[in-house]
C-alpha cells in the first residue's frame, strides 16, 4: 500500500523592511508599518521554528519598501535576507515588484538571495513547488511602486514553465508575487481604483498552461495587501496579505500568515496572525 504524502507549508508575503522611516509619512506609509517588519518578522520565525515545524517556508515577494536609492536599497536587501536565514531550511522567496523597482537588473535580487534565477521549482515530501520570477521592463517605468516595471513574466520564463509542468508527475503548488485571478479589486485600499495594477500583465499566458495541468492543486500570490480566495476553471487562487499592513487602519500590524497542510492531493489552508504586543 503506498504510503500518505504529506506536506505542512507556512507562506507569509510583502514585509516590507525599510532600514528608517522618513520623517513626513505619506498615505503609503502611514498603511505600510515598516517599523514594525523586523520585530514581527522575529515573531513569526520563532512561530515557523519552534511550533509549526513545515517542510517547507515560502515568502512570496516585496521583502523591502523601495526608497529610489540603488545602494540602499540592495543593503536593506541584504539587510532583511540575512535576517530571513534565521528560519529553518528549506526556506524559499519569490521576488516582488519593490525588490525590482530601482534595480538594474534582476539578477542583482536574484544574487543577494543565491538564486541561479527566481523562476524555479523544487520537490519536498512528494509534493513539486514553483516559483515564478518577474521580467524587468525598464521601458514601462518606475511608477505605482515599480509595478508597471515589474508585472510580467518572460517568454522563456513561460516556456520554462510548460516544460517544468509537462515533465512533472506530483501534485502541484504555484507561487507568484502578482495575482492570477480575476478580481475587480472593489474595497482594496491600493488596486480598487486601478484593479490591473493588482494583477500579472500577461496572467491569461499562464493560466492557460496551468488550467490545462493535472497536478496542480492551488496558486499563492501576495502584493494586493488583503487576504481572499477566488476560483477560476475549478482551481483555487489564495491571495495573502503583507505581514505589516496597517490593515484596519489602528496601527496594528495584520501579521497574517497561512499554514497549508497538505495530504496526498487534499488541501487545508488555515489563516494565522502574529500578533505584535503579544
Amino acid at each position: 500500500m503506498q504510503k500518505n504524502k504529506k506536506c505542512k507549508i507556512v507562506l507569509f508575503t510583502d514585509i516590507h523592511y525599510l532600514d528608517k522611516r522618513p520623517e513626513k509619512i505619506d498615505f503609503a506609509l502611514n498603511r505600510k508599518l515598516t517599523q514594525y517588519a523586523i520585530p514581527i518578522l522575529e515573531k513569526l520565525t520563532d512561530k515557523i521554528n519552534n511550533n509549526l515545524k513545515p517542510d517547507i517556508s515560502i515568502n512570496l515577494g516585496d521583502l523591502i519598501e523601495d526608497t529610489y536609492n540603488h545602494d540602499r536599497d540592495i543593503a536593506n536587501l541584504n539587510y532583511i535576507w540575512q535576517q530571513l536565514q534565521a528560519i529553518k531550511k528549506p526556506f524559499y522567496s519569490t521576488v516582488g515588484n519593490h525588490d525590482l523597482r530601482i534595480m538594474n537588473q534582476r539578477e542583482e535580487v536574484e544574487n543577494i538571495m543565491g538564486y541561479n534565477h527566481s523562476t524555479f521549482s523544487v520537490d519536498i515530501n512528494g509534493y513539486h513547488f514553483i516559483l515564478l520570477g518577474m521580467e524587468l521592463r525598464h521601458d514601462l517605468g518606475l511608477e505605482e511602486g515599480g509595478i508597471f516595471k515589474a508585472q510580467y513574466i518572460s517568454k522563456e520564463d513561460i516556456e520554462w514553465l510548460k516544460k517544468d509542468l509537462n515533465n512533472n508527475q506530483l501534485p502541484c503548488l504555484i507561487f507568484t508575487h502578482f495575482g492570477l485571478a480575476e478580481d475587480k479589486m472593489e474595497g482594496n485600499f491600493w488596486f480598487e481604483k486601478n484593479p490591473e495594477c493588482a494583477l500579472l500583465k500577461n496572467r491569461k499566458d499562464i493560466k492557460e498552461i496551468i488550467k490545462q495541468d493535472k497536478n496542480v492543486l492551488a496558486v499563492f500570490s501576495g502584493h494586493q495587501h488583503w487576504t481572499k480566495k477566488l476560483q477560476e476553471d475549478g482551481l483555487p487562487y489564495y491571495v495573502l496579505g503583507s505581514l505589516t499592513e496597517n490593515i484596519n487602519n489602528d496601527g496594528i500590524p495584520d501579521g497574517v500568515y497561512f499554514e497549508v497542510n497538505l495530504e496526498n492531493k487534499n488541501m487545508e489552508v488555515i489563516e494565522h496572525h502574529i500578533l505584535i504586543n503579544d
